[in-house]
């Protein structure tokens, strides 16, 4: 019931989130493959695996993330729930929350750094023939849950005027994995809440709103 009402609570907040007068943006994407470059105990049961030592596994995944500014176009907070098949073919998801900051911008071209947390959920491991005991999860009844910080490291190209293509690598998603997304970012509003101080900022004044 806990697992539920975090669940609930989680999804209230990007409720609220969406109604912020602010810079909104909501962001899909999807990957592919997960990269397992850390000692796993588990590691037999990895199924649709592309190499021999399954460090590399098929587990397509979708995720949707909803941001908004807290401040002109560079920094802001971030909701994002994503749903996939894990590295044993199970079902799974994960709730991420956290922010996230522009590195640097040139031209059309920018660089993002995300961190925070994230739960992560799975289909019980338990029950797969061959499975080793291991205390990274807490049941939950058919699932199985933890908490794991959550890092991303995004790459955004500007190609329509409430549209950027995205490029990222991504960790924390499942226990000790990384994966890589490509995704399409569309501004829901443009008005900045709090924009910058300057002269030479990639935003203009109409009519006393500030836009990208």
């Amino acid at each position: 019931m806990k697992l539920i009402r975090l669940i609930i609570f989680i999804f209230f907040m990007l409720i609220v989130l969406l109604k912020l007068p602010a810079q909104t943006t909501i962001h899909p994407k999807i990957a592919f493959v997960g990269y397992h470059p850390f000692t796993e105990t588990n590691r037999h049961l990895f199924e649709n695996n592309i190499d021999y030592n399954k460090t590399f596994v098929i587990e397509p995944m979708v995720m949707v993330s909803i941001e908004t500014m807290l401040r002109d176009d560079s920094f802001s907070w971030r909701i994002m729930p994503g749903f996939y098949t894990d590295a044993a073919s199970k079902p799974a998801f994960f709730i991420h929350a956290g922010l996230k900051l522009r590195l640097f911008q040139s031209w059309r071209h920018s660089l993002h750094l995300a961190a925070g947390g994230a739960l992560l959920g799975r289909q019980r491991w338990n029950t797969i023939p061959g499975y080793i005991s291991e205390s990274t999860h807490n049941p939950n009844g058919r699932f199985e849950y933890r908490f794991e910080p959550f890092g991303e490291l995004e790459y955004t190209i500007f190609v329509a005027k409430k549209g950027d293509i995205t490029l990222s690598a991504l960790y924390g998603y499942q226990h000790k994995s990384f994966t890589f997304t490509i995704g399409y970012r569309y501004w829901l509003s443009t008005t900045l809440k709090h924009p910058s101080t300057c002269g030479n900022c990639p935003f203009q004044k109409s009519a006393k709103k500030y836009r990208n």
